[in-house]
């Protein structure tokens, strides 16, 4: 059993019930490196592939640029990055949630769960007191998602990013 402190909220694991150990047994999560930019890249394409026009210049050196400010953990299974989650500071003790993906073969199995919860651990670590996150309006799974993870609405832009993409941003304090 795994515990995890977050500012009186607890996070209990226990790997026996846990579908990715069964599954993945090689997977962990971990800090991104340099060497990973190229498959990080890669990742946030296919899974925004639809959405903001598959971020036609999202590339390696676009993401070696934002790891010089910007945390990136990544979930690796036999030697492939399946995941990633990008935390950006905003103020002092406010972060953002930048991007949170799991490729599309291996959701549904706690690989977003592990990545989000590391990532809480991490900005906790950092002392940050609010965490906030984006989702597109029209994405269900994602909205029930940062709901479970206690993550509040606090606000709805309509065409924030681009022309007919609403937005609901949420917030969590640490």
């Amino acid at each position: 059993m795994e515990t995890i402190y977050l500012n009186s909220k607890i996070f209990t694991r226990m790997l026996q019930e846990d579908k990715v150990s069964q599954q993945f047994l090689s997977m962990q999560i971990r800090p991104a490196t340099k060497n990973d930019a190229k498959a990080i890249a890669e990742i946030v394409k296919r899974h925004f592939a639809t959405d903001y026009m598959g971020f036609p210049t999202f590339d390696e050196s676009y993401i070696k640029n934002k790891m010089r400010n910007d945390w990136f953990l990544v979930a690796e299974n036999d030697g492939k990055i399946i995941g990633c989650i990008r935390l950006a500071l905003v103020d002092f003790d406010l972060a953002d949630i930048r991007t949170l993906c799991v490729d599309e073969e291996f959701r549904g199995k706690g690989i977003g769960q592990k990545l989000l919860i590391e990532g809480l651990q991490l900005m906790h670590e950092k002392n940050m007191r609010k965490l906030i996150a984006r989702v597109k309006a029209d994405n269900a799974s994602g909205i029930k998602f940062f709901e479970k993870n206690d993550f509040k609405q606090e606000g709805y832009f309509k065409e924030h990013y681009r022309k007919g993409i609403d937005v609901v941003q949420f917030y969590r304090f640490l």
